[in-house]
């Protein structure tokens, strides 16, 4: 049972908010059809600024008083000596008592350009906004995105070259909203390209997904409210998945970055085992803080209903060939897919194992062993013991026994981090209006205050929760 509720929020922003902002056409938008811009037309229900953030109480602790002067030995004095003990060799550099020690550069918030997928520039330009609301091409007519977004036929699909500048724009002619999910189609007059040359719609996610996709990294996208206090502005976040659910995709911003206000119904890309980018779903609602958990209406799910609808969603004709972005030629394993670039081209390989490739230099399909056991750069989570490969060489960290707790954080890679559920159960406790819990896929906690109530015991079955 799931204490948590679920609430549909508009979401707006791309990388974690500071407040809520207006936003709007540029002035030289591009329309057809004699369509125009309407101001303020998208202003979804249940759209609220976000509360200024108050700061942090300082911690007040306290003077510790000075440790007595201790007196040295008398000269003379006798002094036990100490018992034989055995002295355990010195570990090697880059080891402590726990395993290997991984250091790397975290990165925060949002990116102006994809991390982790890497798109064509007719891909990104596939990425619009509905001014409020985010969505994505999936076919040259057809924008997948949220329904609690509202639109009607009439509203304006804009895309831009330059992130700040969503000023092609395409009217919507109809509105097919998902009767299960919270999951809407809008139908465009014409083709985006006639306004927006070179826009290359993406397919969506039609490949079953399970609990395997966990701890994979996925990378979102939108038009949202930003940190620097931004709004109608692309960004991107690549974050691992949490939890595939129903209907929801969930990604972890991990405290560090996330979507927020505005990039409700944006996608969230994932690389599906035949290699290519797909849409894996449109973002229904997500944590309040625009750097938690985040929840995207999964299209695996509604892939008939979808293209039902739409026809066979993606490039016409294969689409162009994917530059490398942050892709090198050592490369990574996507799963089961060998990923590294190749000049200025980006390859990929199907793999019955993708490893580390001595011979390559590089991670690619294996035919032989592999010294790193399958993990690559980023690594995973083997239980509670961290494991990456460093250039070939297999590398560990046991977090339980430090007691910490692994995890995979986007720009270091599976790691050990403070156990948040050290000493929390199933059944939780309060921390003031915050319920907190922890239960088989890891720490959960809701702020009760936000549905205005409060946090209190409910029954051994519940736990602490909302009441």
């Amino acid at each position: 049972m799931q204490r948590w509720i679920v609430g549909l929020g508009v979401m707006m922003g791309a990388t974690g908010c500071l407040t809520t902002g207006g936003g709007g056409a540029s002035p030289d938008v591009i329309t057809v059809d004699g369509g125009a811009t309407v101001d303020g037309q998208v202003s979804p229900d249940g759209a609220q600024a976000l509360p200024d953030a108050a700061p942090p109480a300082p911690v007040d602790a306290g003077t510790m008083p000075p440790a007595p002067d201790a007196a040295p030995p008398a000269p003379d004095a006798d002094v036990p000596p100490a018992p034989d003990a055995a002295v355990p060799p010195p570990l090697p550099d880059g080891v402590d008592a726990c395993g290997d020690i991984r250091v790397a550069a975290k990165v925060y918030n949002g990116t102006v350009d994809p991390t982790h997928v890497s798109l064509t520039p007719g891909q990104i330009l596939a990425i619009g906004s509905f001014d409020g609301c985010s969505g994505t091409l999936i076919t040259p007519t057809w924008v997948l995105t949220a329904t609690h977004c509202g639109l009607r036929a009439g509203a304006n699909f804009c895309v831009g070259e330059d992130p700040a500048r969503p000023n092609r724009c395409q009217r919507a002619v109809r509105v097919v909203d998902n009767p299960q999910a919270d999951q809407s189609l809008v139908e465009l007059a014409g083709p985006l390209d006639q306004v927006a040359p070179g826009a290359e719609p993406f397919a969506i996610m039609d490949q079953p997904m399970d609990r395997s996709w966990i701890g994979r990294t996925a990378e979102a996208a939108g038009y949202g409210q930003t940190e620097r206090g931004q709004f109608n502005v692309r960004w991107f976040t690549a974050e691992p998945i949490s939890a595939v659910g129903q209907p929801y995709l969930t990604i972890d911003g991990q405290g560090e970055r996330g979507v927020c206000f505005g990039d409700s119904g944006g996608p969230v890309f994932v690389i599906a085992d035949d290699g290519t980018v797909r849409v894996a779903g449109d973002l229904s609602h997500g944590d309040p803080s625009c750097l938690g958990q985040d929840n995207y209406t999964r299209t695996d799910l509604f892939a008939d209903w979808i293209e039902g609808i739409t026809g066979p969603t993606g490039p016409v004709g294969g689409g162009s060939p994917m530059p490398c972005g942050e892709v090198d030629a050592v490369g990574r394993c996507d799963g089961s897919i060998a990923t590294w670039c190749d000049g200025d081209v980006l390859a990929r390989e199907g793999c019955d194992s993708c490893g580390w490739s001595d011979r390559a230099g590089g991670f690619r399909c294996l035919q032989g062993a592999d010294p790193c056991g399958g993990f690559d750069r980023e690594g995973a989570c083997d239980g509670q013991v961290a494991r990456w490969c460093d250039n070939g060489i297999a590398r560990a960290r046991d977090c339980g026994s430090c007691g910490l707790s692994c995890t995979v954080q986007m720009g270091v890679g599976a790691n050990c981090i403070d156990d948040p559920c050290v000493d929390l159960d199933y059944l939780g406790r309060c921390t003031g209006d915050t319920a907190e819990w922890c239960d088989d896929e890891g720490f959960h906690s809701t702020d009760c205050s936000e549905q205005g109530a409060s946090c209190g015991y409910i029954d051994r079955r519940v736990g602490y929760y909302c009441q």
